[in-house]
Order: structure tokens, then sequence, then C-alpha cells
């Protein structure tokens, strides 16, 4: 039996994972969600509620591994935002990958339809909901604009 958890419903924590091959690590939701705008949520980086008694670093870690099997290491937060498609607050974390192979079997099926791996420059064509801008920069798909000194 699973324990019960006390989760912050309107505080969630996404891992943004890159490979040695330069691509993401995106799941697909076996249940899509419409945004505000009337875009549907159906690719995402892999992550969830953050329960009270643990850290964001720590919720990332666990959801990640939950979700894909992979075994990650937050480095950083890349952005804090609400989700202006939904009332709901997101933390990204850059993070890498302590083993290149899966440590485990998801054990979120009910949850995740599919996992995979896209090429960075593929994000924008399968992410149907607004992408973070400071996540675009993380992943080059944006440029830094220059210093001004």
């Amino acid at each position: 039996m699973q324990e019960q958890h006390e989760i912050n419903e309107k505080f969630i924590n996404l891992g943004v994972i890159l490979n040695k091959n330069n691509e993401v690590l995106m799941i697909r939701r076996v249940e899509e969600e419409q945004g505000k705008n009337g875009n549907k949520l159906i690719w995402a980086f892999p992550g969830g509620k953050q329960r009270k008694s643990e850290s964001r670093e720590e919720c990332v870690k666990r959801e990640v591994k939950d979700e894909t099997g992979y075994d990650v290491n937050p480095i950083r937060q890349i952005s804090l935002r609400v989700h202006p498609e939904f009332t709901i607050l997101v933390a990204y974390h850059l993070c890498t990958l302590n083993s290149s192979e899966q440590i485990s079997e998801p054990i979120e099926p009910h949850e995740i339809a599919e996992i995979k791996w896209i090429k960075t420059e593929d994000i924008e064509k399968i992410i149907t909901t607004d992408l973070d801008p400071k996540v675009k920069l993380e992943l080059g798909l944006e440029k830094r604009a220059p210093a001004n000194y």
C-alpha cells in the first residue's frame, strides 16, 4: 500500500533533461488537458506535484524516476512562472542523467502514454502549449540578447 503524502496541488516541478545527443526527455500524457487558450497539453517535460515534505530538487528527481525510469540530478532551476494557459505555478529544472539507461520501469503507466527523446530543434513542433522563454533559451531555441556595455 502506498503512503499518502500531502501535496501542493497548485505547484509542479518539471525536469528539462538533455542527453549526449542533444535530445530532451519528453513524455506524452495519457489524458490531454485543455488550456485557457484552447491548446491541448499532450507532450510535456516529466515532473509533477511537490510533496510538502520535500524540496523542489527531491520532487523533480522522484517524479522523473516515477514517470520515466531515469535517474537524474537536478543542477539548477531554469525558471519559475505561473503557466499562462493553466492556473499552476511551474518550476523548470535543468537536470543531468546519472545513467544514460533507465534504472527502473516507470511506475506511472496510467499517466504516461509514451517516453521519448526528442531533438532540441523539434521540441517546438511537439509542444502544443506555451513553452517557457527561459527554457527556450536554455535549449538554444532562442538567441540571447547582446549585452549593452
